[in-house]
């Protein structure tokens, strides 16, 4: 083949083409993982701080909820509400109120962490607990200094305690047993570790730092303190990112970015809700820049490694390639000619040489299918129409067997003659035309003459019965390929009926399908039926070394199935149901093909 010398050579393109190619590539997925690394890291980062944030926040929530239940508790408890809704007490409802609040607070959860916890009235009636060794006694007028800001969850000090601790404080009234009335005060406040404690195992990056936002007012959580500061990020436009619900809470995580100082900040917010509160971690960009450092440190000492890898395959595939390309090209222009024959040449032991063994395997199997194809066509004619008959020559048979009859009559002996009649007219009808299909009723009368030889062998153990004829027009007019019946009848005898010792029947039903109009032939016997995996493959082709007698019984079967699809299509054939110990039903599906048919006319010849 002519090639000029001019053109851009295969090894040049090669070079080039790999050069360009790594080129392109590396940046291209240098790009991709470049953003997708510090998308990655973003998420990731973010998610983590809110999941962290979440577990802080579902701590304090816990704890909340305890000091919820100790109010609770003391606004509905019908001993600590009459103590402070009568008008008039006695000593013995004062120790029973205050026995009763004293075993609720010290078996709370909170109690270590209580400052100060009372249940107070406008009379002057108060049950108080906590660590009050260094606080000023609580009166009618001490207590309003505790509610100044009305009910509800505050940040606030303790103002009848020297040191005026702060403390996160939670009040709630407490009314009368309608509801309505207004009948004293509760009062629970408990010192800030209930928020810090919770924080104290939180980690943060450089930079980073956590908030308690409560109301309008900020404080930040820093070494097991909280400092009030400044709202110094309150215009943060914050996106709802999920919310998750608990039977005892519910927090909505949020997410904002806002800039201060010149620097660009990360904000994600916990809010516990219905507590007017939220977590808050505040995070500068340059955390994310921190670990993009390492992403793009890796990424070039990846795009370097690729440089220098490519470059070195690259002069091996000038020399790998090239050279067995234009064998193998040589080698198809050789097949497309004609040229089947094998060429161990372009079977080199890598890839391409595979590709050469597969050239030289197809080149061989078109040769072979080319030389297979008419031999299999005619095996397959063969094998379709192999019949039982081919085997032993029928006239001559049949002229023996009249003789065999005349010496019964002569002798007198009708049993023998009867049975040697059958059995004639059986083999005249194997030796008599070549047609492939016959009417229904001449199948029958086969049938017939088979079973009377059948009935001398086995006596009056055996029988066989049409059950139901839809239609005698139906038999004179159907066409069934001929030897259809006495082979499955045959199985049903010797598979089935024999094995089982003693009675049986066999019972023949013709009918038509109402759907479709083929005509159904079921062929019932009550013999010892087969298990599920043998009916499974009654149907495929005998294997040649199975053994005699279930090679018989599938050979029958398979060869009237694939006569009837041969003749009729893949539609139609037989189906076979059987249950051990109960028996067998075979199903033959036909066309209700007549003799007048054109179908009908092409295989009988008629």
């Amino acid at each position: 083949m002519d090639r000029p010398g001019h053109r851009f050579s295969l090894r040049r393109q090669i070079v080039w083409s790999t050069r360009i190619f790594t080129a392109l590539t590396s940046l291209a997925v240098c790009a991709a993982l470049f953003f997708l690394s510090n998308q990655y890291v973003r998420t990731n980062t973010l998610q983590a701080a809110e999941f962290n944030l979440r577990l802080v926040a579902t701590s304090i929530e816990t704890s909340l909820n305890d000091a919820d239940a100790l109010l609770n508790w003391a606004s509905i408890n019908d001993t600590v509400r009459r103590y402070l809704s009568q008008e008039e007490v006695n000593g013995t409802q004062t120790i029973a109120a205050y026995k009763a609040a004293q075993e609720k607070y010290y078996s709370s959860p909170l109690y270590p962490k209580v400052i100060r916890f009372f249940m107070s009235n406008e009379n002057d009636r108060h049950l108080q607990f906590g660590p009050l060794n260094s606080s000023s006694a609580l009166n009618r007028s001490s207590v309003t200094l505790f509610l100044q800001q009305g009910y509800g969850m505050q940040f606030t000090t303790d103002p009848l305690m020297i040191s005026h601790p702060a403390c996160l404080a939670i009040s709630r009234p407490i009314r009368s047993g309608h509801g309505t009335m207004h009948r004293g005060t509760a009062y629970l406040a408990l010192d800030p570790s209930v928020i810090t404690d919770p924080a104290a195992g939180y980690t943060m990056s450089e930079g980073s730092a956590l908030y308690w936002e409560m109301g309008n007012q900020l404080w930040q959580i820093e070494d097991g303190r909280l400092t009030q500061v400044e709202t110094a990020f309150s215009d943060v436009s914050y996106t709802l990112r999920s919310t998750v619900e608990n039977r005892t809470w519910k927090q909505s995580a949020w997410q904002g970015r806002f800039r201060k100082g010149g620097s660009s900040y990360f904000a994600i917010k916990v809010v516990l809700e219905g507590r007017g509160a939220a977590l808050i971690q505040v995070m500068p960009e340059s955390t994310f820049l921190q670990q993009r450092r390492v992403y793009l440190w890796l990424l070039g000492l990846g795009l370097a490694i690729v440089w220098g890898l490519s470059f070195l395959m690259q002069h091996w595939l000038e020399w790998a390639i090239t050279r067995p390309v234009e064998a193998l090209q040589k080698r198809i222009e050789a097949v497309g000619g004609g040229d089947f024959t094998a060429d161990p040449a372009v079977e080199w032991p890598n890839e391409l040489g595979d590709i050469g063994r597969g050239i030289n395997k197809l080149a061989a199997d078109v040769d072979g299918l080319m030389n297979r194809r008419v031999e299999d066509e005619r095996k397959k004619q063969e094998l379709e129409y192999r019949m039982l008959q081919s085997e032993i020559n029928p006239h001559f048979i049949y002229n023996t067997l009249n003789s065999i009859r005349w010496m019964a009559t002569i002798q007198h002996a009708p049993g023998i003659a009867e049975m040697v009649t059958a059995f004639a007219r059986l083999t005249k009808s194997i030796s008599k035309e070549t047609q492939k299909l016959v009417p229904l009723q001449e199948e029958l009368a086969l049938l017939n003459d088979y079973f009377t030889i059948q009935q001398y062998r086995y006596g009056g153990d055996l029988e066989i019965e049409v059950s139901r004829i839809e239609s005698e027009t139906l038999c004179r007019d159907c066409m069934i390929p001929r030897f259809t019946l006495q082979p499955l009848v045959e199985n049903a005898i010797f598979h089935g009926l024999e094995p089982k010792g003693g009675h049986g029947s066999v019972l023949l039903d013709i009918s038509t399908d109402s759907d479709t109009g083929d005509v159904l032939l079921r062929i019932t016997d009550d013999g010892v039926g087969m298990p599920p995996e043998l009916v499974a493959h009654l149907l495929d082709e005998p294997a040649e070394g199975a053994e005699k007698a279930e090679k018989f019984r599938h050979v029958g079967l398979w060869n009237v199935n694939r006569r009837i699809r041969y003749s009729f299509g893949e539609g139609y054939g037989l189906t076979i149901e059987s249950e051990e110990d109960v028996g067998t039903e075979v199903t033959i599906r036909l066309p209700y093909q007549q003799k007048g048919d054109s179908h009908a006319a092409d295989i009988t010849g008629g």
